[in-house]
């Protein structure tokens, strides 16, 4: 064959392996700026005395690999007893930091009677894995969701995202395994990467064709069936508040809003605890309420 014509072939593999490694490069940077993973698991409950098991959970997935999901079990107490009737909440903490560093914050989330599980997903703190990914996060709210109607199945059961982890909770609230979730709560939470993209450092890159990592709350958001309380503080550094107005105009009712004055990204638990134990009652009360038939999902 003339060396000419096989240039050609040869050529074209040399490019699509570039482009393909370039994509490959593309989507690990795009979930390291998203998920920003920490392998700290430096804190435990046992620093507030409090009960709690070490859950480990099997999860498999394509992307990351076969693993294991780090998760506690913090169980409410009434009399030193665990309340086997407690509401019952799902954890999922936001980017950058996993269970450890969110530990003040579940355990307010205990001090107001729930039984928490709260979870690392992969890539973060004792969970297997490095680089997390939307699917895998997904999937790892999927199967902790099940462990806690496992450990409390007479229980009203609720989902609780921060940050990044309120995306991740708005997925899994939309979805068929979750329509028994007694309610959801997104805190500090955001419409969609695409839109955030404009207030980061990484304003500059078209996303386009090498998007990846999506995110998009916004389209999910109306397809909820439970009732949803948003919060957000009014000094959020990262997350304009006008951006979570946007989630809670587009969610169904029944909904409730709490913008908390100068309460930043992270400190509404724990430096607003009233008006937050407050609105998380008043979401209590709407889950007490008999719901309507769901033809949204």
């Amino acid at each position: 064959m003339p060396r000419r014509k096989l240039f050609i072939p040869v050529a074209l593999v040399s490019v699509a392996a570039a482009l393909l490694g370039a994509c490959t490069s593309l989507d690990d940077f795009q979930r390291q700026v998203i998920f920003r993973p920490s392998k700290d698991s430096s804190r435990t409950p046992a620093e507030y005395q409090a009960k709690f098991d070490d859950v480990w959970l099997n999860v498999a997935d394509a992307n990351v690999g076969n693993g294991k999901l780090h998760a506690w079990w913090i169980p409410a107490t009434q009399g030193g007893v665990n309340d086997a009737n407690a509401p019952a909440a799902l954890y999922l903490h936001g980017a950058g930091y996993g269970i450890s560093a969110n530990l003040p914050r579940i355990m307010k989330l205990r001090d107001a009677g729930f039984s928490v599980l709260a979870i690392d997903y992969r890539g973060f703190g004792r969970s297997d894995g490095e680089l997390p990914s939307e699917t895998s996060a997904y999937e790892d709210a999927q199967t902790a969701w099940a462990e806690l109607a496992r450990r409390a199945p007479n229980s009203k059961r609720f989902i609780y995202g921060h940050s990044l982890g309120g995306a991740i909770a708005m997925d899994l609230a939309q979805s068929p395994s979750a329509q028994n979730a007694a309610g959801l709560v997104v805190e500090s939470s955001f419409t969609s990467v695409r839109e955030m993209q404009q207030f980061t450092a990484y304003n500059w890159i078209p996303l386009g064709v090498v998007q990846t990592q999506y995110f998009d709350s916004l389209a999910k958001v109306p397809k909820l069936c439970m009732p949803t309380l948003f919060i957000h503080g009014s000094a959020d550094y990262r997350i304009p508040t006008e951006v979570a107005k946007k989630l809670f105009a587009a969610a169904p009712e029944p909904k409730r809003w709490l913008l908390v004055q100068g309460a930043r990204h992270v400190d509404i638990p724990t430096r607003y605890t009233s008006e937050w134990s407050a609105a998380l009652n008043d979401l209590k009360s709407l889950a007490a309420l008999p719901r309507a038939a769901c033809a949204r999902v």
